[in-house]
């Protein structure tokens, strides 16, 4: 995954489109080779312009429920309000933090000097092939 991926903005749209399947592919690739790739998790903020979101948290553990954008809410009924911010509070904010879940190799220290056989990579040297001049006639 490229590195700027917190300043990508066409990779935050794919990945609102296909989170799952790239979850899914990251924990398989963790799963098969643990030995050889670890997984980081990277906090993205999301801002859409002109648009603010409520950030509903459960009063009794502190943890945050979900976070909505103020037009989901404005279309709920009141009853539906009501259900929804019951023993919880809510907060306005600008941005929405995206968990981005990647894939890196792990890094390992190379203890021993490496040596190469040059013996094995000598170059092998082609047959010249005659130049052509002119058109070949028919």
């Amino acid at each position: 995954m490229c590195h700027r991926v917190d300043k990508c903005r066409s990779f935050r749209l794919w990945y609102q489109h296909h989170k799952e399947e790239y979850i899914e592919f990251v924990l398989d690739i963790i799963d098969r080779f643990p030995e050889k790739y670890e997984m980081e998790v990277e906090f993205v903020a999301e801002k859409k312009k002109r648009k603010q979101f409520v950030q509903i948290v459960d009063t009794a553990s502190g943890k945050i429920d979900r976070v909505v954008e103020i037009d989901e809410l404005e279309a709920m009924s009141p009853e539906e309000k009501i259900a929804l911010s019951r023993d919880k509070s809510l907060f306005i904010v600008s941005h929405r933090l995206e968990t981005i879940v990647r894939v890196t190799m792990k890094r390992s220290v190379i203890n021993e000097p490496i040596t190469f056989d040059e013996a094995e990579e000598e170059p092998k040297k082609e047959a010249a092939k005659p130049s052509t001049r002119g058109r070949k006639k028919s």
